[in-house]
């Protein structure tokens, strides 16, 4: 392909831009309806993409749900189900550095050989940004030309080092990336995995201002805070796509990695829900966001799940998804209407390495979300949930309905040994 003829494809793909939030309630929005935060900026691509409000994550912790975004595939098939390994006895992955960091290298194998929408893209001619959070080592190593995260676990590279900063003080490196990419007319991909609103809850003291005497106590209004320090993040990406006349021909997807309800007690501390089987850890708005291009509409009954991001951003580029990938493509909602079952991996916040073959090890629940029936299987016991009367999971029917449940209960043992959503 002749150098021009390559400029004149380029400038027919999209950009993209991918906004992750972090540890993040579900309603916790304005678009979502909540009386007190503000989110105007997440409110506007809201207004002007296609959004579904049930949308669930595939684990209600970060590392695993971040592997998912990437590769298209669960926890349970990635082998990336906990944050941390389990150490060895006597030993402290705080003190023990050598002993982590070699651990962590062999933790972070598998993504190597998983696929990835990030490598795909790069692949096929985009420029791609790393940004926040990322837990597997270098990003370069798993398709990104360039990374604000260094990845060395000697140095602090756990879970996103240096590319932390994004969004909490600097916005610059995206500035400086949409800038080199439009000056070689590239198409980009932008990794916005802030570490918004997670802990600290230290938002400028002007947004906590806005909330400390309309939120109930000093945590939740600190959290809140943090809510709309996201927003303005995402914001200003808005903005300074729209001033380079970038704008129009960027998708925007946002999602969140998992949810988060305010301990009123304690700072930076959460209360049955990330890390939980209940909606609460698991239920995300997702919004797909193309102003002229994709048709605004608000759906507030079809499944959506964050394994649909990676086929989503890859038919959206006009890229092939592997069969290995069995989400679908958000901009279709009759194709996720046909579907109307999704599936959470909830495992323990460490993983034995040794024991990885055994899906059952570490294993807190599975979940699967059917139309408005929900079963959460754990090793103990089932629980069944009709979310349409009992939209938080209270009120448990299992032994009310043992049918639905034994019906429930063969979906999720076909979605685990068959690998994929039927």
């Amino acid at each position: 392909m002749s150098a021009l003829a390559s400029v004149a494809a380029n400038a027919d793909r999209p950009n993209v831009v991918f906004l992750l939030s972090d540890d993040q309630g579900w309603n916790d929005y304005g678009f979502m309806g909540h009386p007190h935060i503000q989110t105007p900026h997440l409110d506007q691509l809201a207004k002007s993409g296609l959004v579904y409000e049930r949308g669930y994550v595939t684990a209600p912790l970060c590392r695993p749900s971040l592997a998912s975004l990437v590769t298209g595939l669960y926890p349970h098939q990635t082998g990336i189900r906990g944050n941390d390994p389990v150490m060895p006895a006597s030993t402290n992955r705080k003190k023990d550095l050598g002993v982590f960091a070699s651990l962590r290298k062999r933790m972070t194998a598998p993504l190597h050989e998983q696929p990835s929408f990030v490598r795909m893209l790069k692949e096929n001619g985009y420029a791609t940004l790393q940004t926040g959070k990322w837990w597997e080592g270098d990003p370069k190593e798993h398709g990104f030309t360039d990374a604000m995260t260094h990845g060395v676990e000697s140095r602090g590279g756990r879970h996103g080092d240096v590319g932390l900063k994004i969004g909490r003080t600097t916005m610059q490196p995206i500035y400086d990336f949409v800038d080199n990419a439009k000056s070689k007319q590239q198409p980009f991909f932008i990794w916005y995995g802030v570490f918004l609103p997670h802990a600290p809850h230290n938002a400028p003291q002007r947004l906590y201002e806005k909330y400390k005497d309309v939120a109930p106590d000093e945590p939740t209004a600190r959290y809140w805070a943090n809510v709309e320090w996201l927003d303005e993040g995402c914001g200003q990406i808005v903005d300074y796509l729209k001033q380079n006349g970038l704008y129009e021909n960027t998708i925007f997807v946002y999602t969140c990695d998992n949810g988060w309800v305010q301990d009123p007690k304690r700072m930076n501390v959460s209360v049955r829900s990330k890390r939980h089987p209940v909606e609460a850890g698991i239920r995300t708005p997702i919004i797909v966001s193309h102003e002229g291009e994709i048709t605004a509409s608000r759906d507030r009954e079809t499944l959506a799940s964050n394994i649909d991001i990676a086929t989503t951003i890859l038919h959206a580029c006009d890229i092939d998804p592997p069969a290995a990938m069995t989400g679908l493509d958000l901009r279709d909602p009759e194709q996720l209407q046909k579907r109307d079952r999704v599936f959470v991996d909830v495992y323990e916040h460490d993983s034995d390495l040794d024991r990885l073959v055994d899906l059952d090890d570490g294993l807190v629940a599975r979940v699967v979300i059917d139309g408005w029936n929900k079963l959460i299987s754990r090793p103990s016991a089932d629980e069944l949930y009709d979310l349409k009367t009992d939209p938080d999971d209270r009120n448990d029917l299992s032994t009310k309905q043992p049918e639905k449940v034994a019906e429930l209960k063969a979906a999720l043992n076909e979605w685990l040994h068959a690998g994929s959503v039927k």
